[in-house]
């Protein structure tokens, strides 16, 4: 047969309880830090809890993501600066070649330097960063460009789509690169391949250097000259949108950082706990039950808060 409680027993236990409740509660905060651990702790808030978490998360990703791009982007934008300085070579080569005091046989003897040069853009447009050719759009895993066997001519292994882009924490799109085709290899009327090269064509302008030189025609390097100061043109242009891309990504980074203080800040208002109330709430709650159980072991018939009182 069950014993039967008497009214005085059962309020002590309800009362012991929420003591041990109040005990438990400052102890979790004070372990954990937080006020808000689970849904049960404060359900009015745990919506917009779960939803600031969220968004810091989203933010972390895209601080992520832009530090991912960072390094390409400055790759490229390197590659780009290398590949002003060769065809600076190019120009003093053909200045040289064009002055009308180098023979066709002098001209000749250049062809194995400008071989080189042809060479060396190729190698820039093979630029790659931990595994993934940056000027190769959306087939990072092959380079778009090679020098062909003989080394006077560029060869295209594929049409590249467009490279990618980075989301900032608003959801703006920012453009991370360009292709090969875009720096080295400009088409006429924005064309694919590299079947009607612009005046401005990186490739064209030193193949056609390359081909005057080796024919020994001053006319045809005159002619090469002027594709190639145009075609310096069109790396300082694209230069510029890596220094662009740069700007962008430093200023989205920014943004992010301040973005995620505020989420962070407004997270912890709503769901770190308050340790000096905690600690002063647990103080307060070992205390009473201190006193609750002296006064049972009295056994006075009265209930646990008379004596709290």
């Amino acid at each position: 047969m069950t014993p039967s409680i008497n009214s005085n027993s059962a309020m002590f236990l309800s009362d012991l309880g929420q003591i041990e409740n109040r005990m438990s509660t400052a102890q979790q905060q004070l372990s954990t830090g937080l006020r808000v651990s689970v849904a049960s702790d404060d359900p009015d808030e745990i919506s917009s809890i779960l939803q600031l978490r969220a968004q810091i998360s989203g933010v972390q990703q895209t601080q992520e993501n832009l530090n991912d791009a960072t390094p390409q982007v400055d790759a490229g934008e390197n590659a780009i600066q290398q590949a002003i300085q060769v065809l600076d070579t190019a120009t003093s080569l053909g200045t040289e070649a064009a002055s009308g005091f180098t023979s066709a046989s002098q001209m000749q003897a250049e062809v194995p330097q400008v071989q080189s040069i042809l060479q060396q853009l190729v190698s820039l447009s093979q630029t790659a960063l931990n595994g993934a050719y940056i000027f190769s759009g959306n087939q990072a895993g092959q380079p778009q460009y090679t020098l062909a066997t003989g080394g006077d001519s560029v060869q295209q292994a594929f049409q590249a789509g467009p490279p990618g882009q980075i989301a900032d924490s608003n959801g703006v799109l920012i453009s991370v690169g360009l292709t090969a085709q875009q720096i080295f290899d400009d088409q006429a009327g924005g064309g694919a391949g590299t079947g009607n090269p612009a005046p401005d064509n990186v490739f064209a302008a030193v193949t056609g250097l390359l081909t005057a030189m080796q024919s020994g025609s001053t006319s045809g390097v005159q002619a090469a000259l002027t594709n190639i100061q145009a075609a310096s043109t069109l790396l300082n242009n694209q230069s510029s949108v890596y220094g662009a891309a740069q700007n962008n990504l430093t200023a989205a980074g920014n943004t992010a950082s301040q973005t995620l203080i505020q989420l962070q800040t407004e997270l912890s208002n709503q769901q770190d706990a308050d340790e000096a109330q905690a600690s002063e709430d647990l103080t307060e709650a070992t205390t009473d039950e201190q006193a609750a159980l002296a006064a049972q072991a009295v056994n006075k018939p009265q209930d646990l808060f008379s004596y709290l009182s």
